[in-house]
């Protein structure tokens, strides 16, 4: 039985591994995929993978794209229903990439807003956009009135944490400005099989540990 085609959508960075999952999820159940990947110093592994996919597959496109240029991401989501959003930096976060997230965030929320076709954008943000603070500890349950303390993640250095928060907090004021179907993803811990020998650093750094979580172990929340 052939699989029913269902409508256009784009998943922007394609080559961040959450979101290579995402295109794989969407291939397989019928949609046609506009791949949106930032253009790096080389070619990726995951890249490599997605390009190599796009030859088997007639319903995924490739585009290149610079988040920082509103038009390049216009061009990528032309046509589309949704778009995915999950950036990342595949060389691990400093207190730069923080801006360059944020601005990320508004490039791609704008261009969504000015492309006609789109209904939703699922933003994909991280738990810890929402945990960071003081008093961590004592906290059990987490929903959509949750951030992180910005300036406990600056003490403490906690860029990715930071940026995640910024980018989120800018993604959802531009969203509700311009009466965007928006929802946000904040995922825990993400695992799963390898795609390539790229190694996302923000990971390893809580497998490993950091100065920050000396004092923790494992936390459970009730969502």
């Amino acid at each position: 039985m052939d699989i029913e085609e269902l409508p256009s959508v784009c998943v922007l960075d394609a080559s961040s591994y959450v979101g290579f999952w995402i295109l794989k999820g969407l291939l397989s159940r019928g949609y046609t995929v506009h791949a949106a990947i930032q253009k790096y110093n080389g070619e990726t592994g995951m890249e490599k993978k997605i390009r190599d996919l796009a030859r088997e597959q007639e319903r995924l496109s490739v585009f290149e794209v610079d988040v920082l240029d509103y038009h390049s991401i216009l061009v990528a989501l032309k046509g589309c229903s949704a778009m995915f959003c999950c950036l990342d930096c595949p060389d691990g976060y400093d207190d730069k990439m923080i801006d360059l997230e944020v601005r990320g965030a508004i490039n791609v929320v704008e261009a969504c807003a000015q492309t006609d076709t789109i209904e939703k954008i699922i933003f994909s943000s991280s738990l810890t956009a929402a945990i960071w603070r003081e008093n961590i500890c004592s906290q059990e349950d987490v929903d959509e009135r949750s951030w992180s303390d910005q300036e406990f993640c600056r003490k403490l250095k906690l860029w990715y944490a930071l940026a995640k928060t910024l980018s989120e907090h800018a993604a959802w004021a531009l969203a509700m400005d311009r009466k965007l179907n928006m929802v946000s993803i904040n995922a825990g811990l993400v695992l799963g099989p390898g795609v390539s020998q790229q190694n996302r650093l923000s990971t390893m750094s809580y497998l490993k540990g950091t100065d920050a979580c000396d004092d923790i172990s494992i936390y459970s929340f009730k969502f």
